[in-house]
């Protein structure tokens, strides 16, 4: 299941993070509507940890497609299916 997935329904007027989390791959891909985008937006704005995952995912799939911009989609599917999956499982125990 991709955590990134676009919401079936309007966001929340002020989202929490785990429904901003939902729609961010659509957000940051700007297939949002404008009013979800503007409550994402503001959402980042206030959100560190919401922004600093925004921002890593950008800067990974922009170093990635820099350095290979005739690199097949696939493997960066592969990158973001195992986003998901560690997103699925939540975090790691303590060791």
């Amino acid at each position: 299941m991709r955590w990134w997935r676009r919401s079936p329904t309007p966001l929340p007027e002020q989202p929490d993070c785990d429904e901003v989390a939902t729609v961010l791959q659509s957000y940051l891909d700007g297939e949002l509507g404008p009013q979800d985008a503007d409550k994402v937006s503001e959402h980042l704005q206030h959100c560190d940890r919401c922004e600093i995952a925004a921002s890593t995912v950008t800067r990974v799939i922009d170093a990635i497609r820099r350095q290979r911009p005739d690199l097949d989609p696939e493997p960066v599917e592969r990158l973001t299916g195992f986003i998901d999956q560690l997103s699925d499982e939540g975090p790691p125990p303590d060791r």
